[in-house]
């Protein structure tokens, strides 16, 4: 009990040393360069309790193409530190400050090194051990989230399929979940990528199972020069609205005096993500990294910040008529 207390003051370590089954875990690099050419890579593991199937895995989503790269390896190519972020997986190495690439398969061929600088994470104490706060100590959640970095510099080159890609001055965020499985139905967006600089976004609404009932959870941040706006389930964040018609997303929070609108315009070009299932990572999840998003926080009804992006990551998963119904309650 004491090293998975200890565990979670660190979101970004890996937390499946004595895990039981089902269980996965997965780190999320969004990389952007100057340009806007937005890439998704994805290093971790999968463990099933239905058959023998454990594996550790790299998925890498090109923005640009719409491509997804799944590659596994064995699992004993995994190795992740339990006090800090720190994960090798056979000659491919990722952690707090960066990662270093090297895969040759039949389908990719990329390598490299990219180098993070300023990052954001989420605050981490013992009351809000990071962005789930009071959540985290919850032993029987089906899925724990931590947001590793909210928005930070990119140094470097990768490349891939033959092709150079130049990451500097590009700008990146980091994430990752761990549990025994995701979500029944999700709603999620980033962005860092507005008119101001310094301005970064991560929003995200899922339908989450607690004690034998179901809520819709959620965790908003708003990252402006160096100051984080935080709009929580736990911290007694109402959603207003929350609709979908299909193609936009209209979505207003409120927090004491604070309000929050977001609204969500889906891209066009999608991805079709793996995510942990009975037996196996299976394609499941469309993920867009061309989305558009329009923010404006407002306190006692004044506008504070408002800006919008084009180059927003967003998922749609799941059941959304359901978890619209739970949000909207």
């Amino acid at each position: 009990m004491i090293n998975w207390l200890k565990g979670l003051q660190h979101p970004e370590a890996y937390h499946g040393e004595k895990s039981g089954s089902p269980y996965f875990e997965g780190w999320y690099h969004k990389i952007v360069t100057e340009s806007s050419e937005s890439f998704a890579i994805i290093p971790g593991m999968y463990r099933s309790d239905e058959v023998e199937n454990d594996f550790s895995f790299i998925m890498i989503f090109n923005g640009k193409s719409g491509d997804v790269h799944f590659e596994r390896f064995d699992i004993t190519d995994f190795h992740a530190r339990t006090d800090s972020y720190y994960v090798s997986i056979g000659q491919n190495i990722f952690f707090n400050n960066g990662l270093d690439l090297k895969i040759e398969s039949p389908n990719l061929t990329i390598h490299g090194a990219l180098s993070f600088k300023a990052q954001h994470p989420w605050p981490v104490t013992l009351r809000e051990p990071g962005c789930m706060g009071w959540y985290s100590y919850m032993p029987f959640m089906e899925c724990y989230h931590g947001i590793l970095s909210m928005h930070h510099t990119i140094s470097g080159k990768l490349s891939y399929n033959n092709e150079e890609i130049d990451f500097n001055r590009g700008i990146g965020y980091t994430e990752k979940d761990w549990g025994s499985n995701f979500p029944n139905s999700w709603i999620w967006v980033q962005a860092n990528h507005f008119n101001q600089k310094g301005l970064s976004l991560s929003a995200s609404v899922a339908r989450i199972p607690f004690l034998g009932t179901q809520f819709a959870g959620f965790i908003v941040g708003l990252l402006f020069k160096g100051k984080l706006y935080r709009f929580t389930t736990y911290r007694s964040a109402r959603i207003i609205k929350l609709n979908y018609d299909g193609r936009l997303i209209e979505w207003i929070i409120k927090q004491g005096k604070l309000t929050l609108i977001i609204h969500i315009e889906i891209g066009e070009k999608a991805g079709i993500l793996f995510a942990p299932d009975k037996n196996d990572m299976v394609e499941k999840v469309p993920e867009y990294l061309d989305s558009k998003v329009s923010i404006d926080l407002q306190e006692n009804n004044k506008t504070i910040i408002r800006d919008k992006s084009n180059f927003a990551a967003n998922e749609i998963v799941g059941d959304i008529e359901t978890l619209l119904e739970l949000a909207n309650k």
